[in-house]
């Protein structure tokens, strides 16, 4: 519990990285739910996916959560300060143990405040209507959300500590996202269902195109272990100097 408490300190207290992650989140999700909700809100009958498109501007606080994952990892190696923490804990794997649960909080409370923000202004906005009703269904994409956001932020920690170069992690994560697997899909069909993107559209679900949740799940974890193993292993390793 100490060596977590210290990894939550360390994040808060990397001041201007943790307030541009949240500073853009909020700029993001003010936005797109301002636009959303001015679009319908004179409408006598709210779209049936309203509900679901908040919850779908919340979303983008996945890609914070993966950039946090990243940088609780990266950090220390950028500053140099990992030389000391890892002769504080020479048991190495527990460092890393507690970076895990540290991006597992801070990726919670990303998505909490975009949860936050986005229902909040529909509700200030357009709450006294009766037509505005979160379901079942909803709450089941808010759920699927917040595990979501825990596994792309473990994700971006182990590819930060299997890399440990900070600029080098968020280009590959970036670059991977947004570009080489939009292509390979493109080029191989038959690989979509097992890329990082189509997994997680179907463990957020939402999306009929995306794969099914019991197919997408483990086919994510998969992804999560092979790099929490090649993380573990090459930050055991690894010479710091």
């Amino acid at each position: 519990m100490r060596l977590v408490g210290a990894e939550l300190l360390k994040v808060a207290t990397t001041y201007r990285t943790l307030l541009g992650i949240v500073l853009a989140e909020i700029a993001i999700v003010l936005l797109g739910t301002i636009v959303t909700v001015n679009d319908v809100a004179d409408d006598p009958v709210l779209p049936e996916q309203f509900e679901r498109d908040l919850v779908g501007i919340a979303s983008t606080s996945l890609l914070f959560a993966t950039l946090l994952g990243v940088l609780i990892a990266t950090t220390e190696y950028r500053h140099g300060t990992i030389t000391l923490t890892f002769l504080t804990t020479p048991v190495r794997e527990r460092v890393l143990a507690a970076k895990t649960v540290a991006a597992l909080i801070g990726s919670a409370l990303l998505v909490l405040s975009a949860l936050v923000l986005s229902i909040g202004i529909a509700t200030a906005w357009i709450g006294d209507r009766s037509d505005f009703d979160f379901g079942s269904d909803e709450w089941e994409l808010v759920g699927r959300l917040f595990l979501g956001a825990a596994m792309v932020s473990v994700l971006g920690l182990f590819i930060g500590a299997t890399l440990t170069r900070q600029l080098g992690a968020i280009i590959l994560v970036l670059g991977w996202l947004f570009f080489a697997e939009p292509a390979l899909a493109a080029l191989l069909p038959e690989t979509e269902d097992y890329l990082v993107g189509s997994s997680l559209g179907g463990v957020l679900g939402g999306d009929a195109s995306a794969p099914s949740f019991g197919h997408s799940l483990p086919v994510f974890t998969v992804y999560v272990v092979a790099f929490a193993a090649l993380a573990t292993v090459l930050t055991r390793r690894r010479d710091i100097t």
